[in-house]
């Protein structure tokens, strides 16, 4: 009988096991569950330090999976740890004998040990760990094949635990990347109303090339500026462009608050990056306040489909801006609206995931900007949060599950009058809208 197939069959188990999960803490507690008892009576896996403690996972027969943090400088009391924690090239493994075990390393109660490994665990050029085995038994020990096993099992688990610390590294760096791609925290200026939504078309990414963002008013521009956008492409690479056309905004609304100059200055600020056939479709909006409780905008856009305003008789009115695509031509054109929203009328901004959102009997169907007006005109009354959520809900039922595109919502609402007389939605005005090029 070949004495090497145990050895082969645990490795195999070993390596298809380890291989399973990318999440760091499963992979050390796979790593100790295989040691024992296969290699060893109790097993510990110590992580390298950071931060001056070090992250260490310990198992043994008839106890449960222990996962803790130690202090750096205890590394120090188990001869060979630390070169096993710092050495690449790998260190050869070290034997220790009972003498120079510190307590802490072992259960109480796992009695006299008598043989201690030290076995290094090498990562992706640097060191992923160490794994330290011990039988108990005086007459316990670890042969030269027993050795040459754990050094082969201890390779596999640190390209696993290695893989899953840099996996790690990356969902990290990820998540501190998204924060600031996902849509923001909206203000809520004095006497209005502001209500963003966003979903991706791939949940998993949550960030896409559909974006809202609003910028609060200052001492010097006392108008709050509203912006929904949708930059070509999809996924991170389009995600990365929203970022730069929100930080250039940002950085616009700091000198003034015009929606066409700051739709100019972002055009020439794309055409001069180093990202080539990338543009955006944008509406830029300025929010000030009217007399009797009303909510001037000041709206342009370019490319990007009108915004459709609420009245309080339900009527829904496209706002009649026009504007060139941004990022296309040194020139554009853009032509500035003022809308004025009595109390209780809404303007909503939306991407055209919305309208283009497939679903119905056929699966294939646009929802349409028919749909969406009628949808909207069955919002009449209600608050900002409602009208955007009834929206949301509708599109989704159409679509139900299938196919989507990023969707992007940002709705601007004069809030209703208390007290008034009879408590139906408020008379709406004649719309101001005066029109420049």
């Amino acid at each position: 009988m070949d004495t090497r197939a145990p050895g082969l069959a645990f490795l195999a188990e070993a390596g298809r096991r380890l291989s399973a999960s990318l999440d760091q803490r499963r992979c050390l507690r796979t790593t100790v569950e295989l040691a024992v008892p296969r290699l060893a009576d109790a097993a510990a896996v110590v992580l390298p330090a950071h931060r001056g403690r070090c992250e260490w996972t310990r198992l043994s027969a008839g106890e449960a999976v222990r996962q803790c943090t130690l202090r750096e400088s205890a590394l120090a009391e188990v001869p060979g740890l630390e070169q096993a924690l710092g050495g690449f090239p790998p260190v050869p493994s070290r034997r220790l004998d009972a003498s120079e075990v510190p307590a802490w390393l072992l259960p109480d109660d796992f009695g006299v040990a008598g043989a201690v490994l030290v076995t290094p665990l090498p990562g992706n050029a640097e060191p992923a760990g160490a794994l330290v085995l011990a039988r108990r038994g005086h007459g316990a020990d670890f042969s030269a094949e027993d050795e040459l096993l754990a050094r082969i099992f201890a390779a596999g688990a640190g390209g696993s635990i290695s893989a899953a610390a840099l996996y790690r590294e990356q969902v990290d760096t990820t998540a501190i990347l998204q924060a600031d791609l996902l849509p923001p925290g909206l203000p809520q200026p004095e006497g209005v109303e502001l209500v963003g939504f966003y979903q991706a078309s791939r949940e998993a990414l949550r960030i896409g090339g559909d974006f809202y963002d609003a910028f609060g008013p200052t001492e010097e521009c006392p108008e709050t500026v509203v912006a929904l956008g949708d930059v070509c492409g999809k996924g991170p690479e389009a995600a990365v462009l929203t970022g730069k056309v929100r930080q250039t905004l940002r950085a616009l609304r700091l000198v003034g608050t015009d929606p066409a100059a700051m739709l100019t200055l972002l055009n020439t600020a794309l055409l001069g990056s180093s990202r080539q056939h990338r543009f955006v479709t944008l509406v830029v909006g300025a929010i000030g306040r009217a007399e009797h409780g009303r909510v001037r905008l000041r709206l342009a856009t370019g490319g990007h489909p009108a915004p459709l305003v609420l009245r309080a008789d339900g009527a829904v009115e496209p706002v009649p801006v026009a504007g060139t695509l941004i990022g296309v031509l040194p020139q554009i054109v853009v032509r500035t609206v003022t809308v004025d929203l009595a109390p209780g009328e809404l303007c909503l901004m939306y991407s055209d995931g919305l309208t283009e959102a497939r679903g119905g009997a056929t699966g294939e169907e646009q929802y349409g900007e028919a749909r969406l007006h009628e949808a909207l005109a069955g919002c009449r009354g209600l608050p900002g949060p409602a009208a955007v959520e009834r929206v949301r809900r509708l599109v989704s039922e159409w679509v139900r599950g299938g196919v989507r595109d990023d969707i992007a919502m940002l709705a601007v609402r004069a809030p209703s009058r208390t007290g008034r007389r009879g408590g139906g939605p408020c008379t709406s005005s004649a719309v101001s809208a005066r029109a420049r090029s």
